[in-house]
């Protein structure tokens, strides 16, 4: 049914046979009087459950699910969290000064996709505070969610006053404002955030984020995805998703975001090869780009922490739309607080 690990087969994925992690290494022993040639005893570690054991060879990804699926104990403790994601287009406020008017009733969340450079907005718009009261009253019950500031993100020039003043309410926010630097991480913390986003999208050297774990545990790395990891600039980081992850979890961080950014925003649902990829490097992983709730429960089985889920899917879209007292939506999902370590065709450009 499943091989033993043999050092002459190729291509194929090794495991734990206790856990299913792939992240298993030759066990070192030490007193060798050649370190590096007589200092192994054949035995593997696995750096997820710490176990001892010769690993199992799997032919796939799919397969591999398979053997977690029959052999692995349910995790009962995990919780699964859906976090709507807000984009905000705070450009035309930019030269606004003396902000003394109530944005979230002029201040609007946009949709978005990914037109292979970067992020435009699409024609689906709706008022802050009306998007806000659609994701969080009983109907949907969203306990986060993730704000997105494109003008920080796609010009460098996030509006801290904008931001400053939509935050006042003291939403649970993950807030993502294209942060570039540790003064950023600052910024966004001022404002009284749940968690900050540092996305690969905005950042110059991946050592960034090095400098970002040391200063907070509620800092969260987000990889945009596009047959790759998206980096602000070829060279930033690791292209491939798997590197990067194992990257970010040298660093200390087991708490990871992903997001497919051509599938953002058109709510046609998840890879599954590409979540099961992800999972396969023992992260906490939340998982957006084409979200909708449809995808929740298979997510959740497959060991999903959370789900970004799209701007506008066909629930919120409903909920935003309808007068008050109509029948309520079917979301199967109940969030929980994140468990971290210590549309339309019509675009125009951002």
């Amino acid at each position: 049914m499943y091989a033993r690990s043999n050092e002459m087969t190729t291509k194929r994925i090794s495991a734990c046979p206790y856990c299913g992690s792939r992240e298993i290494e030759p066990e070192v022993i030490f007193g060798g009087p050649m370190a590096g040639v007589d200092n192994k005893d054949g035995g593997y570690i696995c750096r997820h459950c710490g176990r001892k054991a010769v690993p199992l060879d799997f032919v796939s990804q799919t397969e591999l699910r398979a053997f977690k699926e029959d052999t692995m104990e349910p995790q009962t403790s995990r919780s699964f969290m859906h976090i709507p994601i807000m984009p905000v287009d705070t450009r035309s406020f930019l030269s606004v000064a003396g902000i003394d008017i109530p944005l979230g009733n002029v201040a609007e969340v946009v949709s978005v996709k990914w037109d292979g450079e970067r992020l435009v907005r699409t024609e689906y718009t709706a008022k802050f505070s009306k998007y806000w009261k659609a994701v969080s009253g009983q109907r949907y019950n969203a306990s986060e969610v993730m704000l997105m500031d494109l003008a920080g993100i796609t010009e460098a020039h996030p509006n801290f006053e904008v931001l400053r003043q939509l935050l006042k309410r003291k939403y649970n926010v993950w807030l993502e404002i294209g942060m570039r630097n540790e003064d950023d991480l600052f910024d966004a913390f001022a404002m009284g955030v749940s968690y900050a986003i540092a996305g690969s999208l905005c950042c110059r050297n991946i050592d960034m984020f090095k400098e970002l774990f040391e200063l907070s545990d509620k800092c969260i790395p987000c990889l945009y995805l596009d047959n790759g990891v998206v980096w602000e600039r070829p060279g930033a980081g690791p292209k491939d998703m798997g590197e990067a992850i194992e990257a970010l979890k040298r660093i200390g961080f087991d708490a990871i975001a992903i997001i497919d950014l051509p599938r953002l925003g058109t709510g046609s649902g998840y890879s599954e090869e590409l979540v099961a990829e992800a999972l396969g490097h023992g992260v906490s992983l939340h998982v957006g780009g084409g979200i909708t709730e449809k995808n929740f429960e298979a997510l959740e089985k497959m060991g999903v922490a959370g789900a970004l889920v799209d701007p506008f899917t066909p629930i919120i879209a409903d909920i935003i739309e309808s007068p008050e007292g109509s029948a309520p939506a079917t979301v199967t999902a109940t969030p929980a607080r994140l468990r971290t370590p210590a549309g339309s065709s019509t675009s125009n450009s951002i």
